[in-house]
């Protein structure tokens, strides 16, 4: 269940509100038809977290004046709009996408599947690009993640594995598969390299540092994030 401030009405009213300070044509009925779907990832992003700003006494927490709330919508809905109209990539999908862009200074393309358990921190300039994504993902400012190099003739995308957490400026790019309960540090940057599970990276290919930790170990750095 979520604890909505304002009606869905109210929302809608906000939302066209900023969708017309920078587009002369909106087909509200389009964008309507997704914002259910939109609320109901949201509940299923927020619902159990420990921290009250998005789970609070047995409810979500959403609220249109909650910056990270707002930017995680915003891509709900302009990815609720690109499935719906059959990944055709409808004017009000990029209406939205670049809206959040606009207003958040980040850039999550809405034909990107991010997971069900996806939080941000701070993430201005965060570029979340086409890439696999595990469940649990969680960035920081300046987080990029997207292609790099080719493999016969095709642009290769990273795959993420569950419970990654991306620091500051963290880079991966490319043909990188980054396993399960990873914490990739500031400053890092990644391409083409093959991450084990239950680790925190440090520096730059092709010189990185791994430590290998316990996967108990690893949870432990964002259990104030998912709650375990």
């Amino acid at each position: 269940m979520a604890k909505i401030e304002y009606t869905q009405e109210e929302i809608e009213k906000i939302l066209f509100h900023q969708l017309g300070q920078h587009w002369l044509e909106i087909d509200e009925e389009v964008i309507r038809k997704a914002v259910p779907g939109a609320i109901k990832s949201i509940e299923g992003n927020f619902a159990g977290l420990p921290n009250r700003r998005f789970y609070c006494d047995g409810e979500v927490q959403f609220s249109p004046y909650m910056s990270v709330h707002w930017m995680i919508f915003l891509y709900r809905l302009a990815h609720e709009i690109y499935v719906q109209c059959d990944s055709s990539t409808p004017k009000e999908a990029d209406q939205i996408y670049y809206l959040n862009k606009i207003m958040h200074s980040n850039d999550w393309l809405y034909a990107v599947e991010l997971p069900l358990h996806f939080l941000c921190e701070h993430p201005l300039g965060s570029v979340l690009g086409r890439a696999q994504y595990g469940d649990y993902l969680f960035v920081y400012q300046g987080t990029t993640i997207g292609g790099g190099g080719r493999s016969k003739g095709q642009l290769c995308y990273p795959v993420l594995g569950n419970n990654v957490i991306l620091f500051a400026n963290s880079t991966v790019l490319g043909d990188t598969h980054i396993g399960n309960n990873v914490v990739v540090s500031a400053e890092s940057y990644i391409i083409n390299e093959d991450i084990p599970d239950n680790c925190i990276v440090f520096g730059q290919s092709p010189n990185l540092v791994i430590k290998s930790k316990t996967e108990d170990e690893i949870k432990s750095y964002t259990k104030h994030i998912w709650g375990w």
